[in-house]
């Protein structure tokens, strides 16, 4: 068995051995050796000094060898036919022998070598291939958590100089190849991993310039105009073609993962173009589409893929480990204090509305927890109404949330942008793949609707289809994959908040006028006072706090079950109108998330009563409403 430290740089020399000593038993059974195998050696440390394809330049990294990637699952190809196990025979000595076909692209070859395809010894397998991306709206401080974490970044690159440059390492190979190669991606820049804007510090509150998508609709182009298909145009850094070897794994689009794997960058990759496999254009087309050139999309070989619960990097990854229950044991014995100053932080940012801050925090504990038939349960989308029609507050409202969420993202609505949105997913039959869509976001994602600057308008077919869209993610937290002959739904699990004027027409589930203090009038100003508050180390409390709250596990007593129950009814029996079923459902809803942001597992019934209250002030402020715009007629 190869080295201690041979799997990370020498992936392969371990999984040839595992293989040899399991020639007898079958593929499945071989895989899963693997599995088991890295997956043993993954422990939290020696993650952390794995390279990461999100912050490591192409340029500093080696084929074959083990890198990690935090990516979310953009397309599903077909499975792929490759050889598990081949014969290679050398044509001088005549000598023979086996090799595993697995976890690589290209057989290793020595000189006068080459593979036997007709050996009856030969092995075909399938494998899954999936496209994925970096995690749209991912917040520049979760990048810059995960980097700062990493061992290898932290180390001096000593050897850097020693290391041969991607155009060295094609002549490395056969020079004609290395010449098609060169040719081929001479003036194709490959995209910045790390932005190269200013960036903003994690206590600064004034949001930076472009921190919206607005009415950008045109996918990014890389060679040969094959589309990138990152979900959200601005987007940065490298989607990567992941092949998996397991039948064990199922991934679906806008499943977020963290993946371990080999790492292929070969350049003979970018010469299937000069394939002629390929029997007509369209076959090409496709065969382009699925097989871009590795400087720009590299492939990884999945050893262990891990389904992210948070993407939180101040807590550990997995939510069951012990590492992670006593680290959130720690944080919730300040649950009480870290959920007052979250709460008075929103209220300054809410103009001094404290019942919108209590609903804003509910809105950000939110997820989908269960599903009843189609019906998402645990949902919670909030429609702020009567915020001031200004995009720069808006603009100082979601970049909070972005300092407080590990993904967000903001669309300014207006008839234009409406009209031209790339909201939903499409299927390129040209090509086979999915064409990206902006709603295409990963699970726990804020997405923030701005409204405020919305003017009358005719909204064309394409706007009609995208409002459709926002509003089955709001109703059923879906999106509608266009197929062209019939949509196939993708369920998602998006915090939908909406910021408007009037009421949104969209759908929602909580509708708060918000009572705004008018003496606020300078918006920069206002929010620069929390940028004493809003420390580092006190960020870095209210991120963990937010995202341990969402993984709660919830139950009711039942104790506090004949309570709630008791009270339903009485407030039926006095007045059916007082206590519909709508209004119901949504108080239990709101109990649970509210008991959520107390660190709770369980509501009492101080808890119970403060959702009523809650709810009856807002019904109040709702009341009021045409009698404040009548007046405002006047």
């Amino acid at each position: 068995m190869p080295g201690i430290e041979d799997w990370k740089t020498k992936p392969l020399s371990v999984i040839n051995s595992i293989y040899e000593e399991n020639s007898g038993e079958s593929y499945a059974d071989f895989i899963k050796k693997v599995q088991e195998y890295f997956t043993q050696r993954l422990d939290q440390l020696s993650l952390l000094s794995i390279p990461s394809l999100n912050t490591v330049s192409l340029d500093e990294l080696r084929s074959n060898t083990v890198v990690k990637y935090r990516c979310m699952v953009q397309d599903v190809f077909d499975p792929q036919f490759c050889l598990g196990k081949y014969k290679i025979v050398n044509s001088k000595t005549q000598k023979s022998r086996v090799e595993c076909g697995a976890f690589r692209d290209f057989p290793d070859l020595q000189p006068d070598e080459s593979v036997d395809f007709e050996s009856p010894e030969n092995i075909t397998v399938d494998r899954q291939g999936f496209y994925c991306v970096p995690i749209p709206g991912e917040a520049e401080w979760v990048k810059e958590g995960y980097k700062s974490k990493d061992v290898e970044r932290k180390k001096p690159s000593s050897s850097q100089e020693s290391r041969p440059s991607k155009r060295d390492r094609e002549a490395e190979g056969d020079p004609e190849l290395s010449e098609k190669t060169c040719k081929r991606v001479e003036n194709v820049s490959p995209p910045n991993v790390e932005d190269k804007q200013q960036e903003t510090s994690d206590m600064d509150v004034t949001p930076p310039p472009c921190s919206s998508v607005a009415g950008a609709s045109q996918q990014p182009t890389m060679a040969k105009g094959v589309p990138m298909n990152f979900p959200l145009p601005e987007e940065k850094g490298f989607p990567c073609i992941v092949r998996v070897y397991s039948n064990d794994v199922e991934l679906k689009a806008t499943d977020f993962v963290e993946i371990v794997g080999v790492l292929s960058i070969d350049p003979q990759l970018a010469a299937i173009y000069d394939d002629d496999a390929a029997d007509d254009a369209m076959d090409q087309e496709e065969l382009q589409a699925h097989e871009p050139p590795p400087s720009l999309v590299p492939r990884l070989h999945a050893l262990v893929i891990r389904p992210l619960q948070h993407n939180n990097p101040q807590l550990p990854a997995l939510s069951g480990s012990e590492t992670y229950k006593q680290a959130v044991s720690q944080l919730m014995q300040d649950a009480g204090s870290l959920r007052l100053e979250l709460l008075s932080v929103l209220e300054h940012a809410l103009l001094c509305d404290r019942l919108a801050a209590e609903y804003l925090l509910c809105h950000l504990v939110s997820k989908v927890y269960a599903r009843a038939d189609v019906l998402p349960l645990g949902k919670l989308c909030v429609n702020l109404s009567r915020c001031p029609v200004t995009q720069r507050y808006t603009k100082f409202l979601n970049h909070l949330i972005s300092q407080l969420a590990p993904q967000a993202v903001l669309l300014e609505m207006s008839i234009e942008s409406t009209n031209n949105w790339t909201l939903i997913p499409k299927k390129d039959y040209k090509v086979n793949r999915i064409t990206a869509g902006m709603l295409q976001l990963a699970p726990g994602t804020c997405l923030v609707l701005d409204e405020t600057a919305l003017q009358q308008g005719q909204l064309n077919h394409t706007g009609v289809m995208n409002v459709k869209a926002l509003a089955d993610v709001i109703n059923w937290q879906k999106v509608d994959y266009d197929f062209e002959f019939h949509p196939i739904p993708v369920y998602t699990d998006v915090n939908v908040l909406i910021l408007s004027e009037g009421e949104s027409l969209l759908p929602k589930d909580i509708l708060l006028p918000v009572a705004i203090n008018n003496e606020i009038l300078d918006f920069p100003d206002h929010f620069a006072k929390l940028d004493g508050r809003l420390s580092p180390e006190n960020l870095n409390k209210l991120r963990s706090y937010i995202t341990a709250c969402r993984l709660i596990d919830y139950s009711v007593s039942e104790e506090t079950q004949k309570v709630i129950q008791d009270d339903f009814v009485d407030t039926r029996q006095r007045n059916p109108k007082d206590m519909t079923i709508e209004d119901f459902q949504r108080l239990l809803g709101l109990v649970r998330l509210l008991t959520l942001t107390y660190g709770l597992s369980s509501p009492t019934v101080e808890l119970w009563n403060k959702v009523r209250s809650m709810e009856e002030e807002r019904k109040i402020r709702l009341a009021q409403q045409p009698r404040a715009a009548a007046q405002g007629n006047q």
